[in-house]
């Protein structure tokens, strides 16, 4: 299933597009945003964030390093 999205601003480095709100929650279905073990991590991970326990990074891609 291809999902329906229109680019509204494209730049050398990155682009924006706009989706309908159905199309979102179906995207957040398909990759598993609604899983109990996403939602579980992203509650550990605000208690972590409130208690200091943070790391800055400029970039994810630092977490494969």
């Amino acid at each position: 299933m291809a999902l329906a999205a229109k680019v509204v601003k494209r730049t050398r480095d990155s682009f924006q597009f706009e989706i309908s709100k159905e199309n979102f929650e179906s995207f957040c279905d398909a990759i598993g945003l609604y899983r109990r073990e996403f939602l579980d991590a992203l509650d550990a991970s605000e208690k972590d964030h409130r208690a200091g326990r943070v790391t800055k990074r400029k970039s994810l891609r630092e977490l494969i390093d």
